[in-house]
């Protein structure tokens, strides 16, 4: 990702503008033929002084003045008089950094692709493999590891439509001119701006977005929103890595997750890393969603935020993604500890289904508060809820032994974790290509 992003790719993009300009605008009559083969050509061999170029974007404002000038003292007659001819610097520094950045783009689709990948393999193998759900931090109802797991497939599935969605609006052709109406061109202004969309392969926004950057700030946001989203589920893993749950781990190598103190520690790596990059994420984002208001036809500032926080954007999802695909492809999951959870609290985990049992001959209302009653009892003195059930009257006047044991089976009470988990990885294959 730092390859793509790095300032010898940008310039090889904004090579390739100034390329395509001249031949787009040879081919429709707006500058001389031999003039469009003497810029192909500087473009070719032009080799950047990125020091200097560094440098003079210091007084110049913007990389792309000391550029063209470069370039165009590299170029030679009768090129020289018509390199950038029409364009302003919004137009080569847009369009450049749409090129970087849809190779950013494509690495980060190959990352969701691979995290997509191990998750549906996750979800699968454990489709009946029971745990504990928990609410609030707490054992809540027994849900499936498969169902759990389908949840984190969802979320990245719809990221990756929404990415690629967003990404298709915002990296677009920029060419208008000094304030987007292409008047220095003259008539032939939209066929040059068709012919250079084609021959850069970009898509041709119906007007000049040099100040209208709603496409930047929506694809800036689905980015973050997949931090976040791995962020959540590097969160589960982290918790469920702890000792205490001991329900997986991230995978074990040589020197991973331990501690420069403690000889029994095994941390977690990838789940600090990934929520860090979240936190990051979100700064990033709020500095693109502040550059949103810029003035008349040139912003004064907010444009300049963009050149570094969208490109920040894609670094830290890259290292995310990389981290959390990792961690999927070897989880360590521990079905057994997931089903021992699953007794915690003298087995009062599986009170709200006894209590649904019941409801149907005393309401819901009168079970809930005999149940609440049986499971204080059988936590205070630490004796198993089926046990503490099976001496209480009101339940076996009516339900059998059979039946209790049914209400308090986790495997009886898992609702739709099976059509979760067909639903999540149906979808994730329908938006995979």
């Amino acid at each position: 990702m730092r390859q793509a992003l790095a300032d010898h790719a940008r310039i090889e993009a904004m090579l390739a503008f100034e390329a395509a300009l001249a031949s787009a605008q040879a081919d429709n009559g707006i500058i001389p033929l031999d003039a469009a083969n003497a810029i192909e050509t500087a473009c070719a061999t032009f080799t950047a002084d990125i020091d200097a170029l560094a440098a003079a974007t210091r007084s110049a404002g913007n990389p792309a003045i000391p550029f063209v000038k470069a370039l165009t003292t590299h170029c030679d007659e009768p090129g020289r008089g018509f390199v950038h001819y029409g364009a302003t610097s919004q137009d080569l520094i847009d369009t450049a950094s749409a090129l970087v950045n849809r190779e950013a783009f494509d690495l980060i689709e190959q990352e969701i692709l691979r995290l997509g990948d191990a998750l549906e393999t996750l979800a699968e193998t454990h489709r009946e493999t029971p745990m504990a759900g928990r609410t609030l931090l707490q054992p809540a109802l027994p849900i499936t590891f498969g169902f759990k797991v389908a949840g984190w497939l969802d979320m990245v599935t719809r990221s990756k439509a929404a990415i690629r969605h967003a990404a298709n609006e915002a990296l677009t052709l920029q060419f208008g001119g000094a304030v987007g109406t292409l008047a220095s061109i003259g008539p032939a202004a939209q066929t040059v701006r068709m012919a250079l969309a084609t021959r850069l392969s970009l898509p041709l926004p119906a007007v000049t977005t040099h100040t209208a950057r709603d496409r930047v700030v929506r694809l800036g946001s689905e980015l973050t929103i997949l931090a976040g989203a791995l962020a959540k589920i590097a969160t589960d893993i982290a918790l469920m890595m702890q000792a205490e749950i001991g329900e997986a781990s991230e995978p074990a190598a040589p020197g991973r997750g331990g501690s420069s103190t403690m000889p029994h520690k095994r941390n977690p790596v990838a789940a600090p890393a990934v929520r860090a990059a979240a936190m990051r994420a979100n700064g990033l984002q709020a500095t693109l969603f502040s550059a949103l208001v810029q003035e008349h036809e040139r912003g004064a500032g907010g444009w300049h935020a963009e050149w570094t926080a969208l490109p920040g954007l894609f670094d830290c999802l890259s290292g995310a993604l990389s981290h959390m695909a990792e961690a999927a492809e070897g989880l360590e999951v521990r079905p057994e500890r997931m089903r021992a959870n699953l007794g915690i609290a003298s087995g009062a985990m599986m009170s709200e289904a006894l209590m649904m049992a019941l409801a149907p001959e005393i309401g819901r209302h009168t079970a809930h508060h005999l149940v609440q009653a049986l499971t204080r009892q059988a936590i205070e003195t630490a004796r198993p809820l089926e046990e503490i059930v099976r001496e209480d009257d009101t339940v076996t006047g009516i339900l059998s032994a059979r039946e209790i044991a049914a209400a308090l089976d986790p495997l009886s009470y898992l609702g739709l974790s099976d059509a979760a988990v067909d639903m999540a990885v149906s979808s994730w294959r329908a938006h995979r290509i």
